[in-house]
């Protein structure tokens, strides 16, 4: 890092600079035994700020069932954490109110803030983690360092901002080629300088590559990077790829399914439009979040799945899965000569590597009924719409999802577990019954109701008397769909082989 250049940075007298009374609320709470009447006494002292924090407190973001009147009731109705992160929050909006001219976006710059900020709290919540309120702050202040060298570099930084175009990825890049020196790094120092706690300072040092980040503070990094991906899921024109980094990402470092994931992208569209406001922010036009879901998971029909080992026979089958003659050219799935492929590749993997090996058969009952109330396109959207749903809930246990014929889908899952795939079945069964409403004609013409068969079989290693080969996996899970058709009842019918 240029150290002449960073000194310039840091030595900027226009740099931002918390008000005295955030400085006081950061004293004040370092010490685990603060007065909770000393604290709401100095956020009072500041009226302005005071109306804020109450205002957002009784909101609907909170949904208290009691009007909260002062900041000393408002401490005990929700403890100190969303005081103390609502009193900084306003103070860092306030601290980075600058002079708009030049080639910072503040639209974009507060659009990625707050989207990245709530959706660091709503994954650390989700995850069962105790620090949403500091995840919530360390979203807001993550990109302090851009406004730090946006002021006090000027034109050098405008330079870069423009070569970026928008692109935070490529701005980090561009910072380091043009200037020897990132944002994230700027930001902590500047975080540093404030006194702010090291889970604020973490965050913003390492939420760029937050693999990076210390054993101590992973978990806060890794819940703010997650918020920047939400924030291109929820604001992005092609949310497809990053909604399925989000859906890969959660799964792997918190454990959180595509559904509750889903529901959590709801929360954040939502709250983000009414903080901005209660921020008074500006960040562009509300997202329709189900439209976004709908777009992003029909585009991930389209991005070829990831297989489930290192191995270098699985170089060759992926290099053997991505020609156009083994996708399907409707549903974006592989077709019937890459399901063959990939079957046998996983038996092959299990006789060397060890094991499981899952197949799931999923058949769509109700695609004649589909093509006779609708015709063709009906049944396309049927058939596309299960497709993305597929995609959605097993490319990231690293499936094959491929499409056999007419309404019948496999999937293909070499060492995923019994448990890990039915589960993925049970979240892909919930979307499916809650989503074919949506599948329409331009005419209006709907289904009636939703009718499929899902067949679950697997094989396990350990077990010699076992399925012993792909023929013997396909007639039980195909036995599995028979006798889920037997079942009388109407809906997404599920079974397991014996």
């Amino acid at each position: 890092m240029e150290s002449t250049l960073l000194e310039e940075v840091l030595a900027c007298p226009s740099l931002p600079s918390l008000p005295a009374v955030a400085v006081r609320v950061i004293e004040l709470t370092a010490d685990r035994n603060v007065s909770l009447k000393e604290l709401a006494d100095t956020i009072q002292n500041d009226q302005g700020l005071s109306s804020k924090v109450l205002r957002t407190v009784n909101s609907s973001y909170y949904g208290l069932r009691t009007r909260c009147s002062s900041i000393n009731k408002a401490l005990v109705m929700l403890g100190l954490g969303p005081v103390k992160a609502l009193t900084l929050g306003f103070s860092l909006v306030a601290s980075q109110e600058i002079d708009p001219r030049g080639s910072l976006d503040l639209v974009a710059y507060w659009r990625r803030g707050l989207y990245t900020a709530v959706a660091s709290k709503s994954i650390a919540e989700a995850a069962r983690m105790s620090f949403g309120d500091e995840a919530f702050l360390a979203g807001l202040l993550q990109d302090i360092g851009v406004m730090a060298m946006h002021q006090a570099l000027g034109s050098k930084y405008d330079e870069v901002l423009r070569a970026a175009g928008g692109d935070h990825g490529k701005l980090v890049r561009l910072e380091l080629e043009s200037l020897d020196m990132q944002h994230p790094e700027v930001g902590a120092m500047l975080a540093e300088r404030w006194r702010l706690p090291n889970e604020l300072v973490m965050p913003v040092r390492f939420h760029e590559r937050p693999t990076a980040a210390p054993v101590d503070c992973a978990d806060i990094v890794r819940c703010v990077a997650l918020g920047n991906i939400a924030h291109d899921v929820l604001t992005d024109a092609d949310p497809g790829a990053a909604l399925k980094r989000l859906y890969a990402k959660t799964d792997q470092w918190f454990k959180i399914t595509p559904s509750v994931l889903d529901d959590t992208l709801r929360v954040v569209a939502q709250a983000t439009k009414e903080l901005s406001s209660l921020f008074k922010l500006q960040t562009g036009a509300a997202c329709d979040i189900d439209a976004v879901l709908n777009t992003a998971n029909e585009r991930l029909s389209e991005i070829r799945p990831p297989l489930s080992t290192t191995s270098t026979s699985e170089d060759g089958l992926a290099n053997l899965l991505a020609h156009d003659a083994n996708v399907d050219p409707l549903t974006g799935a592989m077709a019937r000569s890459a399901f063959d492929t990939s079957i046998r590749w996983a038996f092959g993997v299990c006789k060397t590597q060890g094991g499981p090996i899952g197949l799931v058969q999923v058949s769509i009952d109700c695609l004649d009924a589909a093509h006779a109330r609708g015709g063709h396109e009906l049944g396309d959207q049927v058939l596309v719409g299960v497709a993305s749903l597929l995609h959605k809930h097993f490319i990231p246990l690293g499936g094959v999802v491929c499409r056999l014929n007419g309404g019948l889908f496999s999937i293909v899952l070499q060492g995923v577990t019994n448990t890990a795939i039915l589960r993925s079945v049970s979240e892909f069964r919930a979307d499916l019954e809650r989503g074919w409403p949506r599948w329409k004609t331009q005419t209006g013409q709907t289904l009636e109701g939703m009718s499929a068969s899902v067949g679950i079989a697997c094989r396990d290693p350990q077990d010699p008397a076992g399925l012993g080969s792909p023929s013997e996996l396909i007639i039980a899970a195909a036995r599995a769909i028979q006798k889920c058709r037997e079942e009388s009842q109407a809906g997404v019918r599920t079974s397991m082989a014996a």
